[in-house]
């Protein structure tokens, strides 16, 4: 069985050294191989492969669109890890901001909240969490990408799903003034590019898991 990795690009281009670290922690602890955008490679992958993923529409794809039994996120490997060097915040309050996008992977959303608890942050929850949140950032505020459309019809509803409410630029503005209100907190951490973009619109800090657990030295 082969270990795929697929690193994410649009997390890649946000935070190149924190993905880079996290490329040479899994290729070191798993043997990973790190392969490049999921969309033209996801159709190469068999069976017998399992699939790392960051990205919660990279794990989508996968699920819907290729022939790969398995995945997991690099999140849970990291929760499992007993010798990994978990930073410590020392009991900084942050509000978890799930997404919309993997709204039914409770193990997913518990391992966040694990990993935060290891690195001694002090974690706040939304009323609108776990299965109950509808939040994606500015990616439901516009029409589904067709690519989206095509490889994650389910969850997508072929593009037609009603979560996708697109917005002129003064409307998305008081969106985001509604959610702010909804974050007890200034800094929110995410799991989702989007949801990170979205909490920065909200005029809170958006704070990506992946810097928290590689912050950059």
């Amino acid at each position: 069985m082969a270990m795929i990795f697929y690193p994410s690009c649009k997390i890649q281009a946000d935070f190149p050294a924190e993905s880079a670290a996290v490329r040479r922690y899994l290729e070191a602890h798993y043997g990973v191989e790190t392969t490049g955008c999921c969309r033209p490679h996801h159709p190469k992958l068999t069976p017998e492969d399992h699939v790392i993923v960051t990205c919660n529409n990279c794990a989508n794809i996968v699920e819907e669109s290729s022939n790969a039994d398995t995945f997991t996120y690099v999140w849970e490997l990291i929760d499992r890890d007993e010798s990994f060097p978990f930073p410590d915040y020392g009991g900084e309050r942050m509000t978890v901001q799930d997404c919309w996008a993997a709204v039914e992977r409770r193990g997913m959303q518990e391992a966040i909240r694990s990993l935060l608890r290891k690195m001694n942050v002090t974690i706040v929850e939304q009323e609108e969490n776990f299965d109950k949140t509808r939040f994606h950032g500015p990616a439901l505020l516009a029409p589904c990408f067709p690519g989206n459309a095509k490889l994650i019809p389910r969850r997508y509803e072929n593009g037609k799903s009603p979560m996708f409410t697109p917005m002129t630029e003064e409307e998305q503005h008081a969106y985001f003034q509604r959610h702010a209100q909804k974050l007890p907190t200034e800094k929110a951490v995410c799991s989702c590019k989007y949801c990170r973009d979205g909490i920065d619109a909200c005029g809170k800090t958006g704070v990506h898991i992946l810097q928290l657990l590689f912050p950059a030295r």
